[in-house]
Parts: C-alpha cells; structure tokens; sequence
C-alpha cells in the first residue's frame, strides 16, 4: 500500500497553462460592413441603443501553448467588463467559429462602441478580411449552439469555466491548428443598451486569457474533491505509469470504511460536474459509463484494486470515478473525485 502511494505521488500530474489572446475584434452590424476596432482597447457584445447588435472574436493559439499529443481535461475563460450601460448581470455565449477571420489596425474613435472605419483585413459584420473575404451569413460564421454560456457581470472580471463542447473546441485546435477561428462572443441581443466593452489584447487592463488543464501520455492526475467523510474527501488516484499491457491500481482513501464500492470509467472529464449534494460531484458525462468491478473498503476506509492497462490505445484519456455505500446521507453512496490518466 505505502509503495503504491509513493509510485502515485511521484508520477507527473495534469499541468495547466495560460494562454494570451491572439487575435479579437468586433463585429459592429451595419449596412456596409465597414467598421471594426481591430487595434481598439475593447471587444463589444450586446445591443446598443439603437437596436444594432456588437459581437466579439477571440482566438487562442492553443498549440504555441500545449504540447502536441496532450488530452485537454478542461479550459477556462478569463475576460473583464470594462464598461457597460446597465447594472444588472447579462447573458454571455460562446461560439465556435468555422472560418478563419481578421484583427486588422483599425482603432474606434471615442469609447468605441460605436466602431471605425474598417482597415484592410480587418473582420467586421459583412467581411471576414475586409475588404475581400465575405462571411457565409452577416455577423459571422459560427456554430449554432454555443459551446459554452455564462453571467457576465455590469463591470469587473469575470470566468467561464468551459463546457464538454467548449473543452472539445480547445482540443481540436491543439490536434488541428489550421481550424482554429477561436470563439464568437455574445451578450444579450434582444435588450437594448445592453452593450458591454470587454477589455482587449490590446488593452492596459485585464486582458482575455485561455487557461487549459492537460496530461500528456503516460502521466495521471486528478479532478475535483471526492464527497466529505468526517476525515477528509473521498479520494480515489491511479497508481503506476499507464503503459499498455502492464498492471496498474486505483488507490481509494478516507472511503468509508468497511464498506462495498465500485469503479466507474469513461472516455471523457465533464469539467464542470453534476452536483449530487453541497460538496459532491459527479464529473463523468452520465450516458458514455462502463462499470468495474466491485471492491470492498477495509476498517482504514482504503482499498487498492488492479487495473490492467489495454494495448493498443495510447493517447487516450481514462477517467475512473469511485462510488461507495454510505450511511451518512439521503443518497446512501458517496463518490470520490475523478481520477484522470492518458495511456502511454
């Protein structure tokens, strides 16, 4: 037990990384499609006064910034409202873009929202590259359904912790560079003077960052805290390097003790986790679950059991969470925290 927990503890974990904006710009609606902000110190999303819709782009270069091969576990987005004309929370929607598109030097006038003249490859309403490449559809081209979603405050910083779909995006844009357009950004469309300026690349303040969860092949990690014991979380953590063909373990810790478990695997990490109680999460998605086997805890609340590596897969993500019986709560289990591993 003490050898596997050594082995465990000296394996190298998940890293994470901060990623600077690339690129942004705005896509001011109008007529002509000839304003931009491509240099500006905002993005713009929302509806201003006049019934005008602002949209933002931003894009990430994820593979300058995580190396090839690595299994992204989860990403989150950092960006700050640095004015806005109202003072409640809106809406915010990202959406993955599906052509490539400009940040030419066009620099608004005033605060703005208001756009300026658009400079030479510049993407604006109408243009990916003004004045030349046109979007498929005014206001841009991008996925329907927003990869992920969040309150964006009236002012201040504010964080999205991305969705399964958005997690998926950063990791094609890490296995395939060339389709990375990054994100459509956009506020509350249907209210006007809604508008709100979020601090750009080009910006004093607090730029748009990307920070990414990742293992590399051969590494292990884990994410989120297993449910309360009355001696710490639930703990479950992989044991042992994830090579093909060897055996490794998944040690369980602070279980309950003297008690019947199982372990649950997937493909997949759901970064933002399903609440079963205050401080008891579920992270695998809940339709992709294979069933392990079944284990029993001792008197220390531990257990320790074999898990043989396939061949064949390297590269591919395994996460494991644990379930065990418990007394102490209205569901009658807990679960530990999600143990994540990259085959080698």
């Amino acid at each position: 037990m003490v050898a596997l927990v050594a082995v465990a503890a000296a394996l190298p974990a998940q890293t994470t990384v901060a990623v600077p904006c690339a690129a942004d710009n705005t896509l001011y609606q109008a007529a002509l499609g000839d304003l931009s902000n491509g240099a500006g110190v905002g993005v713009f999303v929302g509806l201003n006064s006049a019934g005008l819709i602002r949209r933002g782009l931003v894009r990430f270069d994820v593979a300058a910034a995580v190396p090839a091969g690595a299994q992204v576990l989860a990403a989150r987005l950092d960006v700050n409202v640095s004015n806005s004309p109202v003072a409640v929370a809106e809406p915010f929607f990202g959406h993955r873009v599906l052509a490539a598109w400009g940040e030419g030097t066009s620099v608004a006038s005033g605060g703005g929202g208001n756009g300026g003249p658009a400079a030479a490859n510049d993407a604006t309403w109408l243009f990916r590259f003004y004045p030349g490449s046109l979007w498929s559809s005014a206001g841009g081209d991008f996925a329907s359904a927003p990869s992920f979603t969040a309150t964006m405050p009236a002012l201040g910083a504010f964080a999205s912790v991305l969705s399964v779909a958005a997690a998926a995006d950063v990791q094609s844009w890490l296995d395939q560079p060339a389709t990375n357009f990054g994100w459509l950004l956009k506020g509350a469309e249907t209210t006007l003077q809604s508008t709100h300026r979020l601090d750009s690349r080009e910006s004093t303040g607090l730029r748009p960052v990307l920070t990414v969860t990742y293992l590399l092949p051969g590494q292990n990690g884990t994410w989120g805290i297993g449910c309360p014991t009355g001696v710490g979380a639930f703990t479950a953590a992989w044991s042992g390097a994830p090579i093909g063909g060897t055996t490794t373990a998944i040690q369980h810790s602070r279980a309950p003790a003297s008690s019947l478990g199982a372990d649950f695997f997937t493909l997949r990490l759901d970064p933002l986790g399903i609440n079963l109680l205050p401080g008891c999460t579920v992270w695998l998605p809940g339709n992709e679950l294979v069933v392990g086997g079944a284990f029993a805890t001792g008197p220390g609340g531990t257990a320790s059991i074999p898990f043989v590596v396939p061949s064949g897969f390297p590269g591919y993500l395994i996460v494991c969470q644990s379930a065990v019986l418990t007394n102490t709560n209205a569901l009658g289990f807990i679960v530990s925290n999600a143990a994540v591993t990259v085959l080698q």
